[in-house]
């Protein structure tokens, strides 16, 4: 019998926990051409659940078309255009002769189309121009999903999207284009939040003011409880809601870790889930994670650790205020620190500070124990 839990990849069908209203919210504003935003964490779920709204869509229209493109890796100007082109050969058409056919009629500069096998043996299309081309080839693929939007529903997901940042001119240039394309619908995904608020709140920036802010919150302790016990039920095994709580204290429903821990202890026991299995899989699970934390912990300064160390006395709570942290490090170096850290994403901040990887967070503390 598999493990019914997944983690490190798209989790789909039965090993997705919930987010019942946010699928419907998100999938009604793909059909509305709702250009939309999506920023949270890496690790928390928002490819899952994007991808699983686009899916759902496309079997339930006949005419509903999607192209998803990861951002993460890219480098220049035409990396993103081929890139681009790649995932829209692919997604747009029910052949590649079809896909190679219709390209070619929109593309104004016809350059060469070339297709190739990548080392894991997947079809991968690319165009080949001239540098002096570039802007030109640049502007058709930005636009061929509008022209696929006259008989398609046609939803585009950049994921990773702040990656654009990087490219120079890239980020004016896609807006300038896709805000004319009223017949598609575009998802913007993004997990280091310094860089996507600015994109898409700075008044000075293109994308300022352009999409609906969708709110990814996390999935409650009650909904991950259920999730639990059924997937250890349906695989004839047992497990003490007691034990669930002791996970969620650790992972406070991070999907990423939830599903990680989870896995582990259902791979070590047979037939019921003890204490002894749980402490067994949570070490292992912080023995995997270990070399991740301490590059971080490495890359941080004196004040910064010291920062850290001091949201954890304090539970992120009165900071400035807290005698224990006047007698480690001054008010403006713990300030400067503390903005630091949030610009890397290690903490944010709501009613108080907390840490975005609860790992990381757990990790520390008894490191520091």
């Amino acid at each position: 019998m598999s493990n019914p839990f997944s983690f490190g990849s798209v989790v789909k069908e039965e090993r997705f926990c919930n987010r019942v209203n946010e699928l419907k919210e998100l999938k009604q504003d793909i059909l509305n051409n709702q250009n939309v935003l999506i920023y949270a964490p890496r690790r928390f779920g928002k490819t899952s659940l994007v991808l699983k709204a686009v899916e759902e869509l496309k079997e339930e229209h006949k005419d509903f078309r999607f192209v998803y493109i990861d951002l993460m890796t890219i480098t220049d100007k035409k990396e993103f255009i081929n890139k681009y082109f790649n995932a829209i050969a692919k997604s747009l058409e029910s052949s590649f002769e079809k896909t190679i056919e219709t390209l070619k009629a929109f593309l104004r500069l016809k350059p060469i189309i070339k297709a190739s096998i990548s080392d894991t043996g997947n079809m991968v299309f690319s165009l080949d121009f001239s540098r002096s081309e570039s802007d030109n080839v640049l502007d058709d693929i930005l636009n061929t999903p509008t022209k696929y939007g006259e008989k398609y529903k046609v939803c585009i997901v950049f994921d990773e999207f702040q990656e654009i940042e990087n490219i120079k001119g890239l980020e004016n240039k896609l807006r300038s284009i896709i805000q004319n394309h009223s017949n598609v619908s575009y998802v913007f995904l993004g997990s280091k939040k310094s860089i996507i608020n600015a994109m898409f709140s700075d008044t000075k920036r293109p994308f300022y003011k352009s999409v609906k802010h969708f709110t990814l919150s996390p999935i409650s302790n009650e909904e991950w409880k259920k999730c639990i016990l059924k997937s250890f039920e349906t695989t004839s095994k047992k497990i003490d809601e007691n034990i669930i709580d002791n996970i969620l204290k650790i992972t406070k429903g991070f999907p990423y870790y939830t599903q990680q821990l989870c896995y582990e202890i259902w791979e070590l026991s047979e037939k019921e889930v003890n204490e002894e299995i749980f402490n067994i899989a949570l070490n292992k699970l912080l023995k995997q994670e270990r070399e991740y934390f301490i590059a971080i912990w490495d890359n941080l300064t004196q004040n910064q650790k010291k920062a850290l160390k001091i949201v954890l006395m304090t539970n992120g709570d009165n900071i400035y205020g807290d005698e224990r942290s006047r007698s480690l490090i001054s008010s403006a170096s713990l300030q400067t620190a503390i903005k630091k850290l949030i610009e890397k994403d290690i903490l944010d901040k709501k009613d108080r500070y907390y840490f975005q990887d609860p790992l990381f967070e757990y990790w520390l503390r008894k490191e520091r124990a």
